[in-house]
Formats: structure tokens, C-alpha cells, sequence
């Protein structure tokens, strides 16, 4: 699915330079579709139960911890 996307995005943004407005719409949707579709902007997620709680800190920006998971 990606790879269509893809495809039909540089497709219409090419074409669409070249005076298609049509085509421009086209490759304009389908960046959009795409970029609706990735989920990096989710760090984190969780469902709390009643009593739970979660902390967020925030640590000055160049100070990262460590990193987990990778």
C-alpha cells in the first residue's frame, strides 16, 4: 500500500508540474493519505484503570535518558 501511495504521489506532483492540475490534487490526497497513516507521532499508550496514575517529566532538550527498546 505504501508503495502505491508513493507512486501515485511523485505521479501526480510530476505531472501536476507540468500544468495537470488534476494530477496535482491527486499526488496532494495521496501525500495526505500517507502521511495520515503513520503513527510516529504516538510515543506512548496505555488504558489506566481506576487508581492508576501516570507520570509525564520532561527533561531539558539535548539531555536525553536512556533509550529503551531499541
Amino acid at each position: 500500500m505504501d508503495a502505491l501511495l508513493r507512486f501515485i504521489r511523485v505521479q501526480g506532483f510530476r505531472r501536476g508540474r507540468t500544468g495537470s492540475s488534476a494530477w496535482f490534487v491527486v499526488g496532494t490526497a495521496a501525500w495526505m493519505i500517507a502521511r495520515a497513516r503513520r503513527r510516529d507521532d504516538v510515543v506512548y499508550r496505555t488504558e489506566l484503570k481506576p487508581g492508576e496514575t501516570l507520570v509525564v517529566a520532561a527533561s531539558p532538550p539535548g539531555k536525553r535518558g536512556p533509550r529503551r527498546g531499541r
